[in-house]
């Protein structure tokens, strides 16, 4: 990833314009952009679109959603790891899922289509792709909260093929799972991963 320019997957007429969402994006088609306002959770505003560009340049997998010169959605997948393990995880294909969108461009379905666009690129056919259930992450409070909740649980089961995995990581209400149909790694696997992850946070050590 991030070694050409943006494929544009789908342009999403609105009431405001055009709204690009665009995927397997490099540094160089981000940082043609800046990035709107509306944004504070999963990127800093101050640093503008440079952790994006910075994702892309890792090799991390960037879908922009963009109207006219700025980045209004964004999502990246990057190699899941966690901090303490003494290498990368067990599974190099087990890709993590950040997403956002600005709060001055939502209800226009950007969320949702940057995600259709990533789980629909043949680059995950034999991958696996997490969305974590952290309420520390969404931009929300109180009765909105338990509406986003059920929102990012049911649209990736019902639309995109995401299933709820039995266990879930500690801080985490649910993880949903989309396992790509080459992919080596089961179900039953990143389950167990995962059963084994949480012992070894909990007591404080990585028995591997």
């Amino acid at each position: 990833m991030g070694n050409g320019a943006c494929e544009v997957y789908r342009v999403i007429k609105s009431d405001r314009g055009d709204i690009e969402v665009k995927r397997r994006c490099d540094a160089a088609s981000i940082r043609s952009y800046k990035l709107a306002q509306g944004f504070g959770y999963f990127i800093n505003p101050v640093m503008g679109v440079e952790p994006l560009a910075k994702a892309a340049e890792r090799g991390d997998y960037v879908a922009i959603a963009t109207h006219e010169d700025e980045i209004v959605g964004f999502l990246v997948a990057y190699q899941w790891t966690l901090e303490g393990l003494p290498s990368k995880i067990a599974f190099e294909d087990v890709y993590d899922i950040a997403t956002e969108v600005s709060r001055k461009w939502r209800r226009h379905g950007i969320g949702s289509t940057l995600l259709e666009a990533t789980v629909t690129d043949p680059f995950f056919d034999d991958k696996v792709l997490l969305i974590r259930g952290n309420p520390d992450y969404w931009d929300c409070y109180g009765d909105e909260c338990r509406v986003y909740a059920m929102f990012i649980m049911e649209v990736p089961v019902m639309k995109y093929g995401f299933e709820k995995l039995p266990v879930s990581l500690p801080g985490d209400l649910f993880t949903l799972v989309k396992i790509g149909p080459k992919s080596r790694v089961t179900k039953d696997e990143l389950t167990s991963l995962i059963l084994r992850l949480t012992r070894s946070i909990e007591s404080e050590f990585y028995p591997f």
